[in-house]
């Protein structure tokens, strides 16, 4: 019997390390893509929809990144950015590739324009471009369109975003706007002829102020000499202002009622 036992044990001893390695290779063989992974972990990594770049130690940037002569942002948690963003009191914008848009002029993203300066920093406030004056909103850096302040003086901007002068019909009403783009209201002398406005609106027919009346033609000129309206007679002075009492007109004398019509 101990020949036969003793052959048994040795090949058991031979058996156990087989083993043993085989199971050190498999870990070996488990571990090998995590380690790799982490060492291809390096310049860009696209996770799901976003976009990461990582250091040569592994670790994701933030802030500012210069690469392949652009520029791109990446926030607090290492997302790559698009779109405008603010940085130390300044607007940027970054196109859709995250790339920081650094010529100068108009840039159109999603809808919106902007005005870039050389480097990158978006314009606030008022900007004179080619003749026109413009306003970017110190919020968002965007174009505005429409109203811009106070109706009585402020100012309008165009569809084109250029700043509104002159005349100009907006929702079916007539503006004037001075050479500074500054709404007009009250009387304004223009071509030898005088127009009328209230809330920045040109107005037409009877007006009053300082307790004169006036009349203003379907364009808007004020008008003198004599009305007719609704079967009544009215004179508009010289200076535009309804008769009233008596007056001396043409050789005549006419009297006019309180309310300018003659009697």
């Amino acid at each position: 019997m101990k020949k036969v036992i003793l052959p048994v044990l040795m090949s058991a001893m031979f058996v156990v390390p087989a083993v043993s390695h085989a199971e050190k290779q498999e870990n070996v063989k488990q571990n090998a893509p995590k380690a790799a992974q982490k060492m291809q972990q390096s310049g860009w990594v696209k996770e799901g929809d976003t976009w990461y770049f990582y250091d040569q130690n592994g670790m994701k940037k933030t802030g500012w990144l210069q690469d392949g002569g652009k520029w791109y942002y990446f926030d607090a948690n290492g997302k790559m950015k698009t779109g405008r963003i603010e940085e130390q009191y300044n607007g940027y914008l970054l196109g859709a590739d995250g790339a920081l848009y650094t010529n100068e002029g108009w840039v159109q993203y999603e809808g919106d324009w902007y005005y870039v300066h050389q480097g990158g920093k978006l314009h606030w406030d008022f900007l004179e471009y080619n003749g026109k004056t413009y306003f970017l909103n110190p919020d968002n850096n965007k174009m505005l369109l429409g109203w811009i302040g106070s109706h009585l003086d402020g100012n309008y901007f165009l569809p084109d975003g250029s700043m509104a002068t002159g005349w100009n019909l907006i929702d079916n009403h007539w503006h004037y706007f001075g050479g500074n783009g500054a709404a007009y209201n009250g009387w304004l002398s223009y071509k030898e002829s005088w127009y009328y406005f209230v809330g920045a609106k040109m107005k037409t027919g009877w007006v009053q102020d300082n307790n004169t009346w006036y009349y203003m033609n379907a364009d808007g000129m004020m008008k003198t000499g004599w009305l007719q309206e609704n079967g009544n007679w009215y004179y508009l002075q010289s200076n535009g202002a309804m008769a009233i009492g008596k007056h001396f007109i043409d050789g005549k004398w006419y009297s006019f009622k309180d309310n300018g019509v003659m009697s």
